[in-house]
């Protein structure tokens, strides 16, 4: 993707383009690969190489930073999240399912940036269609017309946790998005727990709308090389709720008497009770153990 990229820059317009010397790894994040690009070029960019390749990218004030990488715990991690997000579509087929989860669907973030999450949580159509107005609506889509995600989670590794912490806020921004998880992943110790998994500090954020943050450190250690206490499944201080309501959130929208036609925007009934009275349960020590067993 870096190459498509120098490639894309090149074909635009003249822009300056720092080309590495050497491999980018993990050790020169973020990395600056191309200053004074408008938000206009990174936007054709991102949405022609939708694909990442392994890169995940940012924009920041005219420059475009490589800011992570693709990893084994980074995926890992990340699956670990869609098992719990998908736990309550019970039999339905993944299609049909109430609840849909993808990887790095892009959004147009509230600074007007063609942006991904790590992992997006949304409806199926049959609870919220596709919003009747173009983005920004209302309702607000993402870039294909679908209805914007109601949870984002993003997984730092490389990833500086400030700007974990920045990414996450920006998604807060947009109100329909009602949950947003931060993982951050520090770099393993040179000790070993029991199992023989390198010991590692994690840490997990949450925002939700109307509501204060929350923050776990649920590492098999913390930053500092102390012991914590995540060391099974099912501790109540290591498990994370998420109303399953939040992914339904779909309020109706007056008529705007200012706009001729306007009709405002009626939803369609939610799902049943059962559903929309469920939390999403993420156990931290299922988290922390798929990122030990697939880091080096």
């Amino acid at each position: 993707m870096v190459y498509n990229l120098f490639e894309f820059l090149r074909a635009s317009s003249l822009r300056k383009i720092r080309i590495p010397d050497k491999p980018i790894d993990e050790n020169n994040l973020p990395f600056p690969i191309a200053l004074e690009i408008s938000v206009q070029d990174y936007n054709s960019f991102i949405e022609k190489y939708e694909s990442r390749d392994g890169y995940k990218l940012e924009y920041r004030q005219g420059t475009v930073y490589i800011v992570d990488m693709c990893s084994n715990e980074h995926e890992a991690a990340v699956e670990a999240l869609r098992a719990s997000f998908y736990a309550h579509n019970g039999t339905h087929a993944i299609y049909d399912a109430p609840i849909q989860v993808r990887s790095t669907p892009l959004h147009l973030s509230p600074i007007g940036v063609r942006s991904s999450p790590d992992l997006a949580v949304f409806p199926h159509p049959t609870f919220v269609p596709s919003p009747p107005n173009p983005h920004p609506g209302p309702p607000p889509s993402d870039i294909r017309g679908k209805p914007y995600a109601r949870i984002m989670c993003e997984v730092a590794v490389s990833q500086s946790s400030s700007d974990l912490k920045a990414k996450c806020r920006l998604w807060k921004r947009q109100i329909y998005v009602r949950s947003i998880l931060g993982i951050k992943l520090y770099d393993p110790l040179a000790t070993r727990n029991a199992q023989g998994h390198r010991n590692r500090a994690m840490k997990a954020i949450l925002w939700r709308q109307g509501f204060r943050r929350q923050s776990w450190h649920f590492g098999t250690v913390n930053k500092d090389g102390t012991a914590t206490a995540c060391n099974a499944p099912g501790i109540a201080n290591y498990i994370i709720t998420i109303p399953v309501s939040d992914v339904f959130y779909d309020p109706a929208i007056p008529a705007n008497p200012a706009v001729p036609g306007d009709t405002g925007y009626t939803p369609l009934p939610p799902p049943p009770d059962a559903l929309m009275n469920a939390n999403f349960t993420i156990d931290l020590y299922t988290v922390q153990q798929m990122v030990l067993i697939s880091q080096a």
